[in-house]
């Protein structure tokens, strides 16, 4: 872990930077905030002021923490890529910024397309995983982990290989709905992100040992 104290403080500063944002922006920010948006863009949840700039950044800094640690404690990390381990890192600060300047501007009355930004960074974070996914070797913290891939390494990397294409072929559909914001090719897509690997990791665990 001493070897990432570093970069683990830097993002976790960087994660709850948006709070000195708040409070540059608290007297022009409303008692009670727009959070949560459906897919037609319009608000349906709310917070507090308070819980939005002083709240969201320490829960999203607690989730960060809670990633590094599970991930740094796991005793095969070292079968981790140092490019995945730097994607680790950098996803909730990112996500932390993105949301907050988006509940911010929104408070103050900009209009904007939450789904279109939403749809476009959650694809770039499933392509952008999807590319360096197959390049791990088998760990408890990053992949597709289940018993008959951590039990084989050739299940598991043609399993993960798998899951690549698929986190890829993912990440360009929620680019391009990010253009229609319908919620069906969205379920379907991650569903079979999920249910694909397993069973094609199961078919091949079944092979085997027939």
């Amino acid at each position: 872990m001493k070897k990432y104290s570093g970069r683990l403080t830097l993002t976790c500063v960087i994660t709850l930077l948006p709070m000195i944002v708040g409070l540059i922006l608290w007297n022009r920010l409303p008692e009670t905030m727009a959070t949560h948006w459906g897919a037609n863009n319009e608000a349906n949840g709310w917070s507090s002021r308070q819980f939005v700039v002083f709240g969201m950044p320490v829960i999203l800094m607690a989730l960060h923490l809670l990633a590094v640690g599970v991930t740094m404690a796991d005793p095969k990390k070292r079968n981790i890529g140092k490019r995945m381990i730097g994607i680790l890192f950098w996803i909730v600060p990112v996500v932390s910024w993105f949301a907050m300047m988006t509940i911010y501007l929104s408070a103050l009355g900009t209009k904007m397309n939450i789904g279109l930004v939403a749809n476009i960074l959650v694809g770039a974070v499933f392509i952008i995983v999807g590319n360096y996914l197959p390049k791990n070797r088998q760990n408890f913290s990053v992949g597709i982990k289940l018993p008959w891939t951590l039990a084989d390494e050739e299940n598991w990397n043609k399993t993960n290989r798998l899951s690549g294409y698929l986190f890829v072929i993912c990440g360009f559909i929620f680019i391009v709905n990010a253009f229609f914001l319908s919620i069906i090719p969205i379920i379907a897509t991650v569903l079979a992100v999920i249910i694909i690997p397993v069973v094609y990791s199961y078919w091949l665990y079944r092979k085997k040992i027939e």
